[in-house]
């Protein structure tokens, strides 16, 4: 669904096509379903930041008109994306004594990006281990719309040294 690299593009409206092939059968993308069980093994997905084709046809306003559905277009037909992340670089550049610090805020039940996904990226070893993390269930994904002033105090003081890491 993401366009990571040359052997992920184009990605060709990756996400609709996911979409068509699961319409026809019991998915975990169905309230109808998900809501009956009585476990959280199958949770229900959601379609969180996943641009469709219909959208640019008038039922999203933002993504309507002005060429946008042109340049929805000629995003998901784009076959020269460059890798999203490079570890060697994000490793080197968070490095001790390299040029840049960091700190983030990690929600827990975030629905766009999977907690253990996220940890797993900054766990000893991984390319952001040097970058201080915020684990909160205090805030969802709009964190930083919802209340970005403590969120960014908090973490650019995380990476400052001046705010103590949660631990």
């Amino acid at each position: 669904i993401y366009a990571d690299g040359p052997s992920h593009s184009p990605t060709e409206w990756a996400a609709h096509r996911a979409l068509e092939d699961l319409a026809n059968t019991s998915s975990e993308f169905s309230l109808d379903l998900t809501s009956q069980l009585d476990s959280d093994d199958r949770p229900t997905l959601f379609f969180g930041e996943m641009v469709f084709p219909w959208m640019a046809d008038g039922d999203y306003s933002e993504l309507s008109g002005f060429g946008m559905r042109a340049l929805a277009q000629s995003l998901a037909c784009k076959d020269d994306w460059t890798p999203l992340y490079n570890k060697e670089n994000m490793r080197r550049a968070l490095a001790p004594g390299g040029p840049c610090k960091s700190a983030a805020a990690v929600y827990y039940d975030d629905m766009y990006v999977d907690f253990d996904c996220s940890m797993m990226v900054a766990a000893r070893g991984g390319p952001l281990e040097n970058c201080k993390v915020y684990v909160t269930n205090e805030y969802q994904h709009s964190g930083l719309r919802d209340d970005g002033a403590t969120i960014f105090t908090k973490i650019l003081g995380m990476a400052k040294g001046s705010i103590r890491t949660p631990s």
